[in-house]
């Protein structure tokens, strides 16, 4: 597709699903995922429509460009926590652990030289903290949306590749445990998003205006949680 001079590629999957949604993706892909009995036609015209809103989209992620490489999990590689850089560094040792000391994410392995247990023994770190630290800024934001008529939803925490977070209509709320690598002003960004969801299900005026009165700054926050390296 087209937009002035720009021409976009679009990968559409089709499946079974109630709507089409959109995504640009931070690396400036963009998918198209519309329910099974839609034409091309019908989808063309919905990307032809949003064609302003794609290009902003890619505008603003080529700023991040190029994208870091794949973590390889060797001393001396960067690792994020809390928004904050801290180097790997891997040693020898009879206990496999990690431990956050200094500006050092120690890690202790029997034999240092296998990666995949040391990638094994940071995913599960990370995951721990995870699980603790959403669980209690959860609890922060909580009361005051169930005292606005929101049901109590159930919470699960995983690693997920391209979203923060994301509610269901039943309820759940999916975090990321990635969280964790991001500043707590952003993971408070992803939670109170979810969170507005309990009571507008769409990104719709009401559901901004909610935010917007819980969290002023959030495009801030969101922005900066894009730079996010994960």
């Amino acid at each position: 597709m087209n937009f002035g001079r720009r021409r976009f590629s679009v990968k559409i999957v089709r499946n079974e699903r109630k709507r089409l949604s959109i995504t640009v993706h931070p690396d400036l892909r963009i998918t198209a995922k519309a329910p099974a009995g839609y034409e091309l036609k019908v989808i063309r015209e919905r990307l032809e429509k949003r064609a302003a809103w794609i290009a902003r989209q890619l505008d603003y992620f080529e700023r991040f460009q190029p994208l870091p490489p794949e973590r390889k999990f060797v001393s001396g590689e960067t690792h994020y926590y809390l928004g904050r850089q801290y180097r790997l560094r891997i040693r020898s040792g009879d206990m496999a652990r990690v431990r956050l000391r200094g500006r050092f994410f120690e890690v202790e392995v029997p034999d240092p030289d296998k990666r995949e247990k040391v990638r094994a023994l940071m995913l599960d770190w990370y995951s721990t903290h995870a699980r603790n630290l959403l669980a209690r800024r959860l609890a922060e934001y909580l009361p005051a949306f169930v005292k606005k008529g929101a049901p109590e939803p159930e919470v699960r925490c995983r690693r997920m590749k391209k979203r923060w977070g994301s509610c269901s209509g039943k309820g759940v709320i999916v975090l990321n445990s990635e969280l964790v690598k991001a500043p707590i002003h952003c993971i408070d960004y992803v939670i109170v998003h979810e969170l507005c969801h309990l009571i507008y299900p769409n990104h719709d005026r009401n559901f901004y205006r909610l935010l917007g009165r819980i969290l002023p700054d959030w495009e801030r926050r969101k922005e900066r949680l894009e730079k996010v390296v994960i």
